[in-house]
């Protein structure tokens, strides 16, 4: 894996700027904090991270070689977008521009944990700021490329793609040309044109889970997601619906 170089990517961006850090505390946390004198589709890397975070407030873990990696963009509130479904189409961006790389047997667990055979090597986190007349939107990405410590892992199977040789400013110039577009697209196309995709990479797809809220655990047979990007659970005779960011999914 080569090392990110500022004069490689800065060229082939379509809009807004690069902020390369050696050491930051959060990506995200820089695009929140500057998010009204920042262009839009600008982009903020680290090449390491020393305070992330992932989804409901916990820590992500990611060693100096990993790619620490937030995009900013806004739309006009009343554009009263659906924005929950952008998580999972930002997983999608994320699994093309990695098989670009050559990488394959890659699924997502919802709503956009990225999976490399079975086991947890990505995330998505997307952190919003209301300022009128704009809701901002900071999208941040974590892939592991290089080996993570399995002392330090979560309470699940995780991973790294260290065994591939990945162009990293390739992958940086692919993933943001692809997120750029389709956040440009999107107060038209919502979430249609990629409900059938996810539904392909979905990795617990007729497999017995659980469901867990802050105050309850539900186990049943996932049946994919709808049309709004909402966990569908199978229970004996009833249907549940999960909206995005509520609640942990778990394999039984």
């Amino acid at each position: 894996m080569n090392t990110l170089i500022s004069s490689d990517i800065k060229p082939k961006l379509t809009q807004g700027e690069l902020y390369l850090f050696d050491t930051l505390d959060s990506t995200n946390e820089y695009l929140l904090t500057h998010c009204k004198t920042i262009s839009q589709g600008s982009i903020c890397i680290a090449k390491t991270q020393t305070a992330g975070r992932g989804r409901r407030g916990r820590e992500w873990i990611a060693p100096t070689g990993n790619l620490n990696y937030s995009l900013s963009w806004h739309y006009p509130i009343s554009a009263n977008l659906a924005l929950p479904p952008l998580s999972l189409i930002v997983s999608l961006m994320a699994i093309e521009s990695l098989q670009q790389q050559g990488i394959q047997d890659l699924s997502i667990k919802w709503p956009n944990d990225i999976y490399h055979k079975g086991k947890k090597v990505g995330g998505v986190l997307i952190e919003l700021k209301t300022i009128p007349p704009n809701i901002y939107l900071v999208i941040g990405i974590g892939i592991n490329l290089s080996p993570i410590s399995q002392e330090n892992t979560i309470n699940q199977p995780v991973s790294d793609l260290s065994q591939y040789s990945i162009d990293l400013n390739q992958l940086v110039i692919c993933l943001t040309n692809k997120l750029q577009k389709m956040l440009t697209n999107y107060p038209q196309t919502g979430f249609k044109p990629y409900y059938k995709m996810w539904k392909s990479y979905d990795l617990f797809l007729q497999q017995e889970v659980s469901i867990i809220t802050d105050s309850q655990t539900y186990t049943g047979i996932s049946q994919g997601i709808n049309k709004q990007g909402e966990l569908v659970l199978q229970q004996q005779n009833e249907i549940k619906h999960f909206a995005i960011g509520e609640v942990s999914l778990r394999k039984v």
